[in-house]
C-alpha cells in the first residue's frame, strides 16, 4: 500500500534512474510530464564574449593589409552592447502594442533600427561596410554582406544608348566571400554574431558628416556653392568633401523652394499658379508635337501698355535640362530692354518603343508659328500695338508677328542679316537659288535688267524662253546648282559694304547731293546698284541669291530701314535681348548645372523680373545714380571722340549738314550707331556732363533732343522752323528754312563785285586784328618771363601747343620729297592750306 502511494506522488526519471517528486518534472506541450527531471533540462551557462575585445580585433585586422580571412563566432551580452535593445520592463509593455511580434522581442521598427546601428558600428570599427540583405523574422536572424562583394552586386542595365552612356566610375569589387549574421535572443538576453570576410582594400566612405550637412543647410539661402565649399574646407570634417557634394546638397535644399512636382513642366505650371502675380498671367499652348508655357510680367505690362512703340523678340537654348527653347519679348525703354513676357517651348518626343527610328525629331510644320502667334496674341490683348518689332531671320517669328500685328514694321537684326550674307559668301556649298529666281519680277523693280542673264530658261517669260529675244546672254548655259562666284576677299568685302550701306539708307537722311528720296526710289536704286555691280563681274548666282533673299519687294521690307519712310527705329539689332540672355545665363543660371524648367521659371519670376522692374523705375524717374543705361557711356565716348576732330566749314556745305534736323549725308553719320558724326557735333557748343545723362533719342527729326543742346551762333537758324516728321517738310527745313552758311549750296555762293570787295576788306581787318592780339600776347609772355612767373609761363606754353603742332607739321610737309596729299591726316586744320615751299627755321 505504501509502495503504491510512493509511485503516485513520484515519477521515475530516466536520467537519474530513480523516482523524483512530480513537481521536479516540467509539463510539455501535450500536457504531460517530461521523462527527465528539471536538473537534466537546465542549460549550461553560456560563455559570453567581451565587445571591446571584438572591436579591437576588427581595428587590428583592418590594418594588416594581408590576405588573412576573418572567420569568428561570438555571443555577447545584449545589455552590455553600445546599442539599446530595450529593458525587460519595456518588453513587457511592448506586448500591448500593435507592432509587437511576440516571443518577448522589441517592436519590429525598433528592432530594425537597433540592428542597423550595430552594422554601422561594425563598419566604423572595421572599415568594411556591410549591407543588409535579408531578415528571417521566425528565427530573428539578420544577414549582411560586404558592399564590395562581387558575388552580391546588383545587376544594372542602362536605358541610354551605348554610344551616349557616360564613363562613370563605379565602386571597386572584390571576391571577399563576406557574410555577417546577427541573431538577438531576448529570453537569455544575448546576441549571437557570426562573421566571415576576406581582407581587401577598405571601403571609402564619401558620405558627408552631420556637421557638414548642417553647415550647408544653414548657408543655402545666403551663399553660393563655391563660397560654402571654401568655408567647409576650414573645418576638420570638411577635408574629404568635394565641390560636387556641396553643390548636390545645395541644389537639393534649394529644390524645396521651387520644385512642386517630379515633372518639371507640371511643377513650373503649379509654381506660376501659386503666385498672385502670375496666377492670371500665364497660359499653356499646344500645337502638333509642341507644347509651351508662357507667362507675362504684370508690372511692366501695366506701365508700358499703349506706350511701347518698339518691341524686340528673340529665342535662346541651353537654359534648362529639358532642351526647351526660351522666347522673350522686350520693350525698348530709353534705349534699354524691359522684359514683358517669356515662353518656354517643348518638343514632345515619340514613345521610346519606336527606337528603330534614329532620325532627329523635328517640330510639325506650322506648329512653332502657331505657338508664337498665340503667345503674341496675349500681348496684343494687354494693349500692345507696336510700330516696329525687331527679330532675327526666323520665318516662324516673322509670320507670327505679321499675323498678330498686320502692317507692323518688321526690322531684321542688322548683325544677323550681315552675318547671314557673310556666311553665304564664304560657304563652299552649292545653292539652288537659280531655280527660285524669276527675272520678270526683278525687271519690274529694275527696268534695265536683262531677262536672260543668269536665269534658267524655264523661269523666263515665254518670249525669252526659246531664244526669240535680243538679250546678249540668251545663248549662255546656266546650271541649276552652283557656288556663289565671289572668290576673293576684296569682292566679298565689297558686297558686304554695299549691303550694309543699303541697310542704313533712309528717306529722312539725304544722299551725297542733298536729295531726300522716297522709299520706292531708295529700293530701286539700291537694287539697281547691286545688280549692276554683279553683272559687270558676271556674278549671276550672287545676284540671284541677293534678289531672292534680300532685294525682292517681300524681303526688302523686312530688313531695310528705308521701308518705313516715317521714322528711323531706335532698335537696330536684337542686342538688347542678347544682353538679356547674357545676364540671365551669366548672373543667375551659371550656378546650376542643367537646371530644371521649374527652376528657370522661378529664377525669372523671383530674380530677373524684379530687377528689371527696379531698373525700369529708376530710368523712368531719372534716378541715374541708381541705374544708368550702358549705351550712355558709349554715346559719351563717341561724342567726345568726334568733338576732338577738326571740321572745316566747307565740309558742312559739302555734306549738307543740318543740325536742326540732326542729319548729315556723310558716310560716318549713315553708319553711326547713334546717328552722330563730327559735322553734327561741331555745330553745337560743348555740352555739360549732365547732358549725357538726360539726352534722349527720337525716331523723327531731330534724332537727339535735350534742353542742354545749344547750337553755335553761326549755325543757329534765323527763324526756328516747325519740326515735322513728313518728308516734304523735312526737305523744306533743309533747303529753305535755314539761311545759314552751312545750308547754302555752291550755286548760291556767287556774289557781285561789291560783296567781294567787302570780303577782302574784312579779311585785311581780321589779319591786322589777329597780328595785334598775337603781339600783345607775346609782350605779356616776355614780361612774365622777366619777372620769373613760372606758373604763367607754363600755362601760356601749354595753351599754345596747337601752334607748335602747326610748325612741326609744316616742317615735315616741306621736307617731304613726294608731293603731299591735299587731304592728309593733319592735326592742325591750317596745315593743309600751307603754300610756302621753303623749309622753316
Amino acid at each position: 500500500m505504501d509502495f503504491q502511494l510512493a509511485e503516485v506522488d513520484k515519477i521515475f526519471c530516466s536520467k537519474c534512474a530513480n523516482f523524483r517528486a512530480a513537481a521536479e518534472f516540467e509539463v510539455n506541450k501535450k500536457g504531460q510530464r517530461n521523462r527527465t527531471c528539471k536538473r537534466h533540462s537546465r542549460k549550461r551557462a553560456l560563455e559570453l564574449h567581451d565587445w571591446d575585445s571584438f572591436t579591437l580585433l576588427l581595428r587590428n585586422w583592418k590594418k594588416q593589409r594581408g590576405r588573412q580571412v576573418l572567420d569568428e563566432n561570438y555571443v555577447f551580452d545584449l545589455d552590455a552592447l553600445p546599442v539599446n535593445f530595450g529593458s525587460p520592463r519595456v518588453l513587457e509593455l511592448a506586448k500591448h502594442d500593435g507592432n509587437y511580434t511576440g516571443r518577448g522581442t522589441l517592436p519590429r521598427t525598433e528592432m530594425n533600427a537597433a540592428m542597423h546601428d550595430m552594422s554601422v558600428i561594425i563598419w566604423k570599427e572595421g572599415g568594411f561596410r556591410f549591407r543588409h540583405t535579408g531578415t528571417n523574422f521566425q528565427s530573428l536572424t539578420y544577414q549582411y554582406h560586404c558592399s564590395q562583394d562581387s558575388m552580391h552586386v546588383k545587376s544594372y542595365r542602362s536605358t541610354v544608348e551605348e554610344e551616349k552612356q557616360r564613363d562613370g566610375r563605379r565602386m571597386t569589387r572584390f571576391p571577399c566571400r563576406s557574410k555577417l549574421t546577427m541573431r538577438p535572443c531576448f529570453q537569455n538576453r544575448t546576441l549571437s554574431l557570426s562573421i566571415h570576410h576576406q581582407w581587401h582594400t577598405p571601403y571609402e566612405d564619401i558620405e558627408l558628416s552631420l556637421v557638414v550637412q548642417e553647415l550647408i543647410n544653414s548657408l543655402v539661402s545666403t551663399k553660393t556653392p563655391s563660397e560654402i565649399y571654401r568655408e567647409i574646407r576650414q573645418i576638420p570634417e570638411g577635408k574629404p568633401v568635394t565641390r560636387h557634394q556641396v553643390y548636390y546638397l545645395w541644389q537639393k535644399a534649394n529644390a524645396e523652394i521651387w520644385q512642386r512636382d517630379p515633372d518639371p513642366f507640371i511643377s513650373a505650371t503649379t509654381l506660376l499658379s501659386e503666385s498672385s502675380r502670375y496666377r492670371d498671367h500665364h497660359s499653356i499652348f499646344t500645337a502638333g508635337n509642341l507644347r509651351a508655357l508662357a507667362f507675362f510680367a504684370c508690372e511692366p505690362i501695366q506701365k508700358l501698355r499703349n506706350t511701347a512703340p518698339q518691341l524686340v523678340m528673340d529665342s535662346t537654348f541651353g537654359t534648362n535640362s529639358g532642351g526647351m527653347d526660351l522666347f522673350a519679348v522686350l520693350s525698348e525703354v530709353e534705349g534699354t530692354g524691359v522684359p514683358l513676357a517669356y515662353c518656354l517651348v517643348e518638343l514632345l518626343k515619340p514613345p521610346q518603343s519606336q527606337q528603330a527610328e534614329t532620325k532627329p525629331v523635328r517640330a510639325d510644320p506650322g506648329a512653332m508659328t502657331y505657338i508664337i502667334q498665340q503667345f503674341l496674341q496675349r500681348l496684343k490683348t494687354f494693349g500692345f500695338n507696336p510700330r516696329c518689332v525687331a527679330i532675327d531671320k526666323d520665318p516662324a517669328e516673322i509670320t507670327a508677328v505679321t499675323t498678330v500685328w498686320p502692317g507692323v514694321k518688321v526690322q531684321l537684326c542688322y548683325w544677323h542679316a550681315k552675318r547671314a550674307v557673310s556666311t553665304r559668301l564664304n560657304s563652299s556649298k552649292s545653292t539652288n537659288t537659280q531655280n527660285h529666281y524669276r527675272p520678270e519680277d526683278a525687271q519690274k523693280l529694275i527696268p534695265d535688267l536683262e531677262i536672260c542673264w543668269g536665269s534658267l530658261p524655264i523661269r523666263r517669260p515665254v518670249c525669252h524662253r526659246f531664244g526669240d529675244c535680243r538679250c546678249p546672254s540668251k545663248a549662255d548655259t546656266i546650271s541649276e546648282m552652283g557656288r556663289l562666284e565671289p572668290a576673293t576677299k576684296e569682292d566679298r568685302d565689297m558686297v558686304l559694304e554695299i549691303f550694309c550701306r543699303h541697310f542704313n539708307l533712309h528717306p529722312l537722311i539725304p544722299d551725297s547731293n542733298g536729295t531726300y528720296k522716297s522709299s520706292a526710289i531708295v529700293h530701286q536704286e539700291c537694287a539697281t546698284e547691286m545688280y549692276t555691280w554683279c553683272k559687270t563681274r558676271g556674278y549671276y548666282r550672287l545676284w540671284a541669291y541677293l534678289y531672292v533673299n534680300w532685294y525682292s519687294p517681300d524681303q526688302w521690307k523686312l530688313w531695310a530701314r528705308a521701308a518705313d519712310p516715317i521714322e528711323i527705329p531706335v532698335v537696330k539689332t536684337t542686342m538688347i535681348v542678347e544682353s538679356h540672355w547674357r545676364t540671365l545665363k551669366h548672373d543667375y543660371l551659371h550656378r546650376f548645372n542643367r537646371p530644371r524648367v521649374d527652376l528657370v521659371v522661378w529664377i525669372l519670376t523671383s530674380r530677373v523680373l524684379p530687377d528689371a522692374v527696379h531698373r525700369m523705375t529708376a530710368i523712368s524717374n531719372g534716378q541715374f545714380r541708381i541705374f544708368k543705361a550702358r549705351w550712355r557711356e558709349a554715346f559719351k565716348k563717341h561724342w567726345r571722340k568726334e568733338a576732338c576732330k577738326t571740321v572745316h566749314p566747307d565740309k558742312l556745305k559739302e555734306y549738307h549738314t543740318n543740325p536742326v534736323n540732326w542729319v548729315c549725308s556723310c558716310k560716318s553719320f549713315l553708319h553711326s550707331r547713334f546717328l552722330i558724326c563730327k559735322h553734327i557735333v561741331h555745330c553745337f557748343e560743348s555740352p555739360s556732363p549732365e547732358f549725357f545723362e538726360t539726352v534722349s533719342r527720337q525716331t523723327i527729326y531731330p534724332f537727339w533732343k535735350d534742353l542742354r543742346l545749344t547750337l553755335r551762333p553761326e549755325y543757329a537758324p534765323r527763324a526756328a522752323p516747325a519740326i515735322s516728321g513728313s518728308n516734304d517738310e523735312n526737305k523744306r527745313q533743309a533747303d529753305d528754312a535755314l539761311e545759314t552758311p552751312l545750308d547754302s549750296s555752291e550755286s548760291e555762293s556767287e556774289q557781285d563785285e561789291d560783296d567781294e570787295h567787302e570780303e577782302a576788306e574784312s579779311m585785311e581787318g581780321q589779319v591786322a586784328e589777329f597780328r595785334k592780339v598775337m603781339l600783345g600776347a607775346m609782350g605779356l609772355f616776355e614780361d612774365q618771363v622777366a619777372k620769373g612767373n613760372e606758373k604763367f609761363v607754363e600755362r601760356f606754353i601749354a595753351s599754345n601747343q596747337m601752334n607748335r603742332t602747326l610748325v612741326d607739321e609744316v616742317k615735315h610737309r616741306c621736307n617731304k620729297r613726294s608731293m603731299p596729299r591735299t587731304w592728309g591726316k593733319y592735326r592742325h586744320s591750317a596745315t593743309m592750306y600751307f603754300k610756302a615751299k621753303r623749309i622753316l627755321g
